[in-house]
């Protein structure tokens, strides 16, 4: 079928599809690549404001410099960029916007931008801003009033550094929409310096540690810190902590109500407890342990655990599956996830055994490997031979709780197969191959569905806009900004029958033959 022969509603969500990014917001660079196609198409993006509203501004030289966008330079005289902002503003209309600012200039050039802003975009349409840096030089912002401040403004993010007038402006005009404040900035600053913001926020992400423990107001719900430095945490309910950590100071709060937590594990070995000190986490669901030291886990108690990521540290990938080799055959290991289950490192037949046995309750397992052939032959030797893998884990029973069934995957549901190499052409069908022997072979269990992805490795390069034009294999082309984490293709997906006889491709919605990456 003709893609324009649909109904212009229905290729407005299509082309929105295309175009947006993985934070949701559509790509500036995306919609002027798609403008060139055709007329339709041209004028469906021209027409709908909301392709328009994510506003990239990286104004960064001098006069004798001129404006350098994206980091590239794009002209030696400022008015072309400012046209073409003033073009984009223009298509967005009145529709609430995405800020990006990254402004590093002389008054000069500073004030015929923030007139231009002013005037499209004043501050009462951001929604959200995003601050690498701000710095105008002797440029004085032009007194706002209440109601043109920013009042729509519903989270913000400074990375660097931003010009004290705009920083009261922002925390004076704020109003209970804030609810997201990410800055690198510590404890004591931001309450110096956003003394409103932090009384309205229910998420706050901290860059630099605080000078001693502090106590988050009881509206922040949801927390980032570098470290562990809280008087009290009973509302928190969802933690990350992205520097090393002691796990002492778990056994030391109550954790009554945390549902989420993020941490990485020092080189503690030396200091853990006896095995008996349990921390309980009796509400949490969803846990993700970075690093190597995953042995801390065997001092963790969470009955309502849902979700379990192992995430390897800067060491190499033997240390990690040697790391959670350790907690799963320690006896005092407790967790059994009722959800998914991710290893972010290539596991061995063994530790892939183990991690099965270990965790009888888990709905869906996903798994990333590094090589194509040793990612199929430990996927092989583990689920195309499950009936001996079976056998050799109830040989090893005594080695294992009491909790643990003697049955491997009487939940397991889902197998997601994350691939981390290159995807070459004959790849996808072979590993449809694969999946549909891995269904054979597991006939009689409750694995009903096999996903298969591949990492897409980019090579970027300087778009406008201060966005990043992604180089990959065309038949996986798209366009992204560059803070994306990694890409991954579309997942060759393959389900058993109803009649468990065998498994079945499921075929790309385009109907196009040899090709079922998308579903």
């Amino acid at each position: 079928m003709d893609i324009n022969r649909l109904p212009p509603e229905i290729l407005k969500l299509i082309l929105f599809e295309a175009v947006k990014e993985e934070s949701g917001k559509p790509s500036t660079v995306a919609n002027h690549r798609l403008l060139g196609v055709c007329f339709q198409w041209k004028n469906l993006l021209v027409t709908n404001p909301g392709f328009w509203t994510n506003v990239h501004i990286w104004l960064v030289g001098d006069q004798s410099e001129g404006i350098h966008s994206g980091g590239m330079s794009s002209t030696p005289n400022p008015d072309r960029y400012l046209k073409m902002l003033d073009l984009q503003l223009q298509r967005a209309g009145s529709n609430l916007l995405d800020v990006f600012l990254c402004i590093d200039v002389e008054a000069e050039l500073a004030r015929p931008f923030f007139g231009l802003m002013l005037h499209r975009a004043p501050f009462r349409q951001w929604r959200t801003l995003e601050i690498l840096k701000v710095n105008w030089g002797s440029y004085a912002l032009p007194i706002t009033r209440e109601d043109d401040g920013f009042v729509n403004l519903e989270s913000i993010e400074i990375s660097y550094e931003c010009e004290p007038d705009l920083v009261r402006l922002i925390d004076r005009t704020a109003t209970s929409k804030m609810t997201v404040f990410h800055a690198n900035l510590s404890f004591e600053e931001v309450q110096e310096f956003f003394p409103n913001i932090l009384s309205k926020i229910s998420e706050l992400e901290l860059g630099i540690e605080s000078r001693g423990d502090f106590s988050p107001p009881p509206n922040v719900v949801t927390l980032t810190l570098p470290s562990f430095q809280l008087n009290s945490l009973s509302h928190i309910l969802h933690l990350t902590l992205t520097y090393r950590q002691s796990i002492t100071p778990f056994f030391i709060h109550d954790w009554t109500n945390l549902v989420s937590l993020d941490f990485i594990v020092g080189d503690l070995h030396s200091s853990l407890p006896p095995a008996q000190q349990i921390v309980s986490f009796p509400s949490l669901e969803t846990l993700i342990i970075r690093g190597t030291l995953y042995i801390a886990l065997a001092h963790f108690s969470a009955p309502r655990l849902r979700d379990l990521q192992f995430i390897d540290g800067w060491n190499s990938v033997l240390d990690s599956v040697d790391g959670l080799h350790e907690v799963l055959s320690h006896p005092s290991f407790l967790l059994s996830p009722s959800g998914v289950i991710e290893v972010h490192f290539p596991l061995n037949k063994k530790t892939l055994t183990d991690l099965i046995w270990a965790f009888p309750l888990m709905k869906t397992l996903k798994l990333h490997f590094e090589e194509d052939y040793d990612g199929w032959e430990t996927v092989k030797s583990v689920f195309c031979n499950w009936r001996t893998t079976k056998r050799m884990a109830i040989q090893s029973e005594t080695e294992a709780t009491s909790s643990h069934s003697t049955v491997l995957m009487q939940q397991l549901v889902s197998l997601d197969l994350r691939l981390k190499w290159d995807y070459e052409e004959g790849m996808s069908e072979d590993w449809k191959v694969r999946m549909l022997k891995v269904l054979e072979d597991t006939k009689g269990t409750s694995l009903n569905e096999i996903r298969c992805s591949w990492m897409i490795r980019t090579d970027y390069m300087p778009g406008p806009g201060g966005s990043y034009i992604l180089l990959v294999p065309s038949i996986f082309q798209t366009i992204v900004s560059p803070d994306l984490g990694p890409k991954w293709t579309p997942p060759i997906i393959c389900q058993r029958q109803p009649d468990e006889k065998k498994g079945e491709i499921l075929e790309d919605i385009q109907g196009n033959e040899g090709n079922n990456m998308l579903i």
